[in-house]
């Protein structure tokens, strides 16, 4: 099975930057994001400040729903 990760990637390449954070990995992007649980996935503006986060095993739609309005124009 793909991580939805990988699908997030392919989806919205086009209109946002995608990272993998790994969760134990002490890196800027952790200490940026400052990860409350795994898995997790955070929405971050141009100027790196956390607009959504979802927790936990989230289904594709409810990612679409946030990302897809930021990704048409």
């Amino acid at each position: 099975m793909e991580p939805i990760v990988n699908g997030i990637k392919k989806r919205y390449s086009a209109c946002m930057e995608v990272e993998h954070v790994n969760y134990h990995d002490w890196t800027a992007w952790h200490e940026l994001v400052a990860p409350l649980a795994s898995p997790e996935f955070a929405l971050l503006d141009n100027d790196k400040k956390i607009l959504y986060r979802w927790f936990g095993v989230i289904a594709e739609e409810d990612f679409a729903a946030v990302l897809d309005p930021l990704c048409r124009g």
